[in-house]
């Protein structure tokens, strides 16, 4: 047990320090990129439909470093459990269960800390995909069961809002306008900053992957006992992958209104890669025979909070009231229905 809370805390350690090390990647990256541009002439207008300026990769690496923590996790499963339905059931459980922890207590916390701000039609486009995504998840689990061909058409979702956001989006840009601040390294140094980052951040990725193993193992011998393995990911594993996320938001949140739309976009784009990303991985890796409580309360739960997420972000609501409140308590009755349900 103790080799299994130690592991624990590496996992989360080495994959913070991952994840701090991608979303440094960004601003790096457009520094590369502006010093490629100075001195030459003004470049044609790009032939190729999937580019877009390196400051529109901001947020889906910031999205992607979130995610992180789950990626390792999902991996670890792969390689050091056996059984196809136990994989499927842990990772696409945790992945539930971090979906209703950032639109629900996340996103509660969010609204409990002051008004937000919004720039109306620019920031809908994210959330409403986040709504179809979770309708499409939902389509391809009524069987209890996600095939590859599942998968794939999950792929392409996520491809296709790829395109969307680095072609069209100015959300990222936006923010940038609002809360200027410095690139992380001076524009000079070319690549070698980039490649630094890219090779720190795999690296301890694949650090966080090896340390989990005893956590891993040790949830595998729970579910053997009998604990039903998408219980254990959607409440345990969740809230301890999603817990220093959250410490993290009760931190930004409080410095500005800035601070807080960046908070909601994150929340927004990561929970894109869990209804995506995540349940496309399981079916690859064979997740068959998962648990019935996937239909009747966790994709239930899931919808019910991303559309209460989407519909306070269409109404513009700047202040949390009563609605705070009430996602927080919708995540304790959602964690007391699965413990016991």
């Amino acid at each position: 047990m103790l080799s299994a809370f130690l592991s624990l805390g590496f996992l989360l350690l080495f994959a913070e320090i991952a994840s701090a090390n991608f979303k440094r990647l960004a601003p790096v990256l457009e520094a590369w990129d502006q010093s490629k541009a100075a001195g030459e002439k003004p470049a044609e207008p790009n032939k190729f439909l999937w580019l877009g300026g390196w400051e529109k990769l901001a947020a889906m690496v910031w999205a992607f470093g979130v995610s992180i923590p789950l990626l390792a996790f999902a991996l670890a499963c792969h390689v050091f459990l056996q059984d196809p339905a136990l994989i499927g059931n842990f990772i696409l459980g945790s992945a539930m269960g971090g979906n209703v922890i950032c639109l629900s207590l996340g996103f509660g916390l969010v609204l409990l800390s002051g008004p937000l701000t919004f720039f109306r039609v620019r920031s809908m486009t994210s959330p409403v995909f986040l709504l179809l995504a979770t309708v499409a998840l939902i389509y391809a689990g009524l069987n209890n069961v996600l095939s590859v061909w599942e998968g794939l058409l999950l792929l392409c979702l996520i491809a296709a809002y790829g395109f969307y956001f680095r072609r069209f989006s100015s959300e990222w840009k936006h923010y940038e306008r609002a809360f200027a601040r410095q690139s992380l390294v001076d524009s000079s140094e070319g690549i070698l900053p980039v490649l630094a980052l890219l090779c720190m951040g795999i690296g301890f990725f694949l650090l966080a992957v090896v340390v989990s193993y005893p956590f891993v193992t040790e949830l595998g011998v729970w579910a053997r006992k009998g604990s039903e393995a998408f219980r254990l990911g959607a409440h345990l594993v969740a809230f301890a992958l999603y817990a220093p996320w959250l410490f993290r938001c009760l931190m930004a949140i409080r410095q500005s209104p800035t601070g807080r739309a960046i908070t909601v976009s994150s929340i927004g784009h990561a929970c894109l890669l869990n209804v995506l990303l995540i349940p496309a991985l399981a079916a690859f890796l064979g997740a068959r025979d998962l648990a019935p409580s996937l239909l009747s309360l966790h994709l239930p739960a899931v919808f019910a909070c991303t559309g209460i997420f989407v519909a306070a972000l269409l109404i513009e609501k700047e202040r949390g009231g009563k609605l705070s409140w009430a996602l927080i308590l919708f995540y304790l009755a959602y964690t007391g229905l699965g413990l016991f349900y």
